[in-house]
């Protein structure tokens, strides 16, 4: 079996999952090794993207969890 076609048949068993399961499963694989990480990140960012969610992707700020800066004028 060639690399192209063991990618796509992994792609495709995954995509089938429903994606608790799916998040679940990349999870494990992604916490056994640092290669595991690499592998999934590296040929399928879609589900390493889905288990790992970052602030940013959520549509969340870091610009908004900061509190406006007071005046130090007296009013």
């Amino acid at each position: 079996m060639s690399e192209i076609h063991l990618l796509t048949a992994i792609a495709q068993k995954y995509a089938k999952m429903t994606a608790s399961e799916r998040i679940k499963k990349i999870k494990k694989l992604v916490a056994k090794s640092k290669a595991n990480r690499d592998f999934i990140r590296k040929y399928y960012p879609d589900f390493y993207a889905e288990a790992f969610p970052s602030a940013r992707a959520a549509g969340e700020s870091w610009e908004s969890d900061r509190q406006p800066a007071l005046s130090a004028r007296p009013r």
